[in-house]
């Protein structure tokens, strides 16, 4: 089991470069930094592996803040995304991500912005 970071629009479930369905659709770019919209996520047959869907992720809290600044965590908080933390059974360590499954899912909770990043004073 792996805990696994992860900003995502619950409602949606729009991550930063695809939709649920699988469409390519860079919420980052509308971001006004965007600190990693030069991560390689390009579509690959992993993804799709077994016939499931395979969600990106950080693997700490370091490197979740490492891929969003202070200013992108609060616009995307604005737009309806939140940080979640996902308990989980089925992933795969990658050099830049870790990827999981909805269905390894054991335990989810979200994580406030203030944890991880100095929003004091913001407007969310």
């Amino acid at each position: 089991m792996k805990t696994i970071y992860r900003i995502e629009n619950e409602e949606t479930m729009h991550g930063m470069w695809y939709r649920l369905d699988g469409t390519f659709d860079p919420f980052i770019n509308r971001l006004t930094e965007g600190i990693s919209k030069s991560l390689p996520m390009d579509f690959d047959e992993r993804y799709s592996k077994g016939g499931r869907k395979w969600f990106s992720g950080c693997d700490n809290r370091e490197q979740i803040q490492s891929w969003f600044s202070t200013k992108d965590a609060i616009e995307l908080f604005k737009n309806g995304y939140r940080l979640f933390a996902f308990k989980s059974t089925q992933f795969v360590e990658e050099d830049v991500q870790t990827i999981f499954t909805r269905e390894g899912i054991v335990e989810k909770h979200e994580i406030p912005l203030e944890t991880l990043w100095n929003v004091q004073g913001a407007k969310l």
